[in-house]
């Protein structure tokens, strides 16, 4: 939290957003915007289309739109063997992007 509170700005980006009641609200995005916002943080939400791109592909060219010096993202959301077997944005993330990470598990 520490580093986002430091931060001038803070863009929470979602790629391809579904808005549901269910799953991400009717507006994703918003509830992460508003619990940032109370903690005193300037914050953006930033709905990006992938256009048939890969996500890490579109997250590391959004961190250069909007001139990003760190990405903070959670990791691995998917079982161990499907990371395995046909990669994710994690691995992806770490392995090419210039752009400092802060990763949670």
């Amino acid at each position: 939290m520490e580093f986002l509170q430091a931060a001038e700005s803070v863009h929470v980006t979602l790629v391809d957003p579904r808005a549901s009641s269910s799953a991400n609200g009717e507006e994703p995005g918003a509830d992460v915007a508003t619990f940032l916002a109370r903690h005193g943080i300037e914050v953006d939400v930033d709905c990006v289309a992938s256009g048939g791109r890969r996500v890490d592909e579109v997250l590391r060219q959004h961190s250069v739109d909007v001139a990003a010096d760190m990405i903070v993202m959670g990791a691995y959301n998917h079982s161990r063997l499907q990371q395995r077997l046909f990669g994710g944005v994690t691995r992806s993330m770490v392995e090419e992007t210039k752009v400092p990470l802060f990763l949670a598990h």
